[in-house]
């Protein structure tokens, strides 16, 4: 079996969590690195031992040696680039989010079906056995039905200030929380609307940062996300509380730590354990399934539609800025 080549369109932070899992594939190796710095092109290189790395998008995709790409740029600019990626007939792995807006998730899906190319976005999150469990607690109806899933974090976000741009990254309530909207939704099914109330405490950034977007689904089951990226710098320099339970008419799922899932019932507790994953497992296995979708053609399990349906519960957050809204989808 000949190994599928695999280029990166862009090498900064996320790309790392992808490319470790290619370096010692017996499936897959990396043909090529490509960013428009070449510092970061070639710190890929001497890091992971890629022989070729380029700046331009174009002679990444020209090259016969590259099989598949995995974008890893910003938000902003995976349109341009599934769009290019698929008219050069190459198999794609694009990072989360899909794309800034619902209309341009539709493009990426239609050039990728012309094109007869697979598509899998990357919701880690469907990889990871204490979400799974999660969900199968849940679907179970151990704690009723239906339930509200909160979320509660905050500190100062992203590690770059890109991430804080409207048009680029979008800020927390679509980069960080389209996973929580994907994941809720492959829990309870579609979304029915979203109530949002969001603002912005960074004064020289121009995404909303911080508030609370909820989450209402056609099950009854609810979703609610208070969030901030607000607090003074980057990169988590400072941090604010956090917190994540699940409620139900039967009792409440918490998440301790470790390899379990705690469940309060009226008769007491019980601590209900999964396989704990390691280091960067979740990567492994999401990478490792991409590289059967493009050998098979099969569907990935995060595919064009689950990037869409979380675009549109984000794009409708977004929508009113910093006054509360509710929003039919």
């Amino acid at each position: 079996m000949s190994k599928l080549g695999i280029g990166f369109i862009g090498c900064g932070g996320i790309h790392n969590a992808h490319a470790p899992h290619l370096v010692d594939s017996e499936e897959a190796f990396i043909a090529c690195a490509m960013d428009v710095n070449a510092d970061a092109a070639r710190a890929h290189c001497e890091k992971y031992g890629t022989t070729a790395w380029t700046t331009d998008q174009a002679e990444l995709l020209a090259r016969d040696d590259v099989d598949a790409v995995v974008i890893c740029t910003p938000t902003g600019y995976h349109k341009e680039a599934v769009l290019d990626a698929a008219a050069a007939g190459k198999h794609i792995f694009c990072e989360k989010p899909m794309a800034m807006t619902v209309a341009d998730c539709e493009a990426m899906d239609q050039a990728c079906q012309q094109a007869g190319v697979v598509l899998q976005i990357g919701f880690v999150r469907h990889f990871c056995n204490e979400w799974l469990k999660l969900r199968e607690i849940i679907q179970a109806g151990t704690i009723g039905r239906p339930v509200v899933w909160r979320s509660l974090s905050g500190g100062s976000g992203a590690p770059t200030p890109w991430f804080f741009d409207k048009q680029i990254g979008g800020g927390p309530f679509i980069d960080g929380a389209v996973h929580s909207y994907d994941f809720a939704r492959f829990i309870f099914g579609e979304a029915s609307n979203v109530v949002t109330d969001i603002r912005r405490l960074k004064a020289d950034t121009t995404a909303w940062d911080t508030g609370t977007v909820i989450v209402n689904f056609a099950s009854g089951d609810q979703q609610i996300v208070c969030w901030s990226w607000g607090l003074p710098g980057f990169g988590y320099a400072v941090k604010a509380d956090s917190a994540h339970d699940v409620l139900g008419p039967l009792g409440s799922i918490m998440f301790p730590g470790g390899n379990q899932l705690q469940v309060n019932l009226q008769g007491g507790e019980q601590m209900v354990e999964f396989e704990a994953d390691g280091g960067n497992d979740w990567f492994r296995k999401q990478m490792a399934h991409f590289l059967h979708c493009c050998r098979t053609g099969e569907q990935p399990v995060t595919g064009a539609k689950e990037g869409l349906e979380a675009t549109r519960i984000a794009e409708a957050a977004l929508s009113v800025g910093n006054r509360p809204a509710i929003i039919e989808l």
